[in-house]
């Protein structure tokens, strides 16, 4: 019995570095090949709910697949999106990548448009089937949750003046409101992630607000891989659209949107 005990404490000592680094290794190689395969997963996951949706698989017939007619079927389909959108009373958002803009609208009016610098969106839109992208943009998407670095309800802060004479140059004060840099996230139906950025860091402030935008992000990302992982879980994949645009306008139409909001989506 001792000279078991011996021989074991002989290799531990021996082979310990093999005994954790392996294991760790391995551990950890399982746990880059379910972050690498997580897109794959989306991806069925969104050819599925197309394929159960048989509604909307009565509509796609594969002579919807003709390269005639795919641009009309495209355009066919926001329409209908619009039309959906049009239902809802109050202000939301209609997202035409094909035409570059970015426009508010309530009731189907179109009250607000802003000219898109630049956009990136993922490559998954474009691995999906056709099927598959018709079905995400076929209705309004909602929501779920936003983050932004805009102050929500800008709020100028004065004193009373103390005559009329003061009150005068007052009313000739430049408005004192600190306007922080304009970023924002908001997270849609089916995972969608829609970044929006001003289009110009000219100050070191505004690279910095950047940074800390997107290092947020990235820790939301490892908090949430890391807890899937543990609990072993699938893992999530976050298509995303980025979109670039002038601050003002990005500002004045984050702070037009209600808390119930609705996106359509032009791919």
């Amino acid at each position: 019995m001792k000279r078991i005990k011996k021989n074991i404490v002989f290799r531990w000592k021996k082979n310990w570095k093999s005994y954790i680094i392996i294991p760790v290794l391995t551990v950890f190689f399982i746990f880059l090949i379910s972050t690498a395969i997580s897109p794959l997963h989306r991806i069925n996951e969104y050819e599925n709910v197309a394929e159960s949706d048989t509604f909307f698989s009565a509509k796609s017939d594969s002579i919807y697949n003709h390269p005639f007619v795919v641009t009309l079927l495209k355009e066919k389909t926001y329409k209908e999106a619009l039309l959906k959108l049009s239902e809802k009373d109050s202000i939301q958002m209609v997202i035409n990548l094909a035409d570059s803009a970015v426009n508010l609208s309530i009731n189907g009016i179109m009250i607000h448009q802003t000219k898109v610098r630049t956009f990136q969106k993922d490559r998954l839109f474009g691995v999906l089937s056709f099927p598959g992208q018709m079905h995400l943009v076929s209705q309004p998407l909602q929501v779920n949750s936003q983050y932004a670095t805009i102050v929500k309800e800008p709020i100028v802060i004065r004193q009373a003046p103390k005559d009329t004479f003061e009150a005068f140059l007052n009313a000739w004060q430049p408005d004192t409101l600190i306007q922080n840099p304009a970023y924002l996230i908001l997270t849609l139906q089916y995972n969608i992630h829609l970044i929006f950025e001003q289009e110009n860091n000219p100050t070191s402030r505004d690279k910095w607000e950047r940074f800390d935008f997107y290092n947020w992000l990235r820790w939301q990302k490892i908090v949430n891989t890391v807890f899937n992982f543990t609990h072993l879980r699938k893992q999530e994949y976050h298509p995303t659209i980025t979109i670039q645009m002038p601050v003002n306008d990005l500002r004045a139409i984050y702070r037009a949107l209600p808390n119930q909001v609705f996106v359509v989506i032009k791919i």
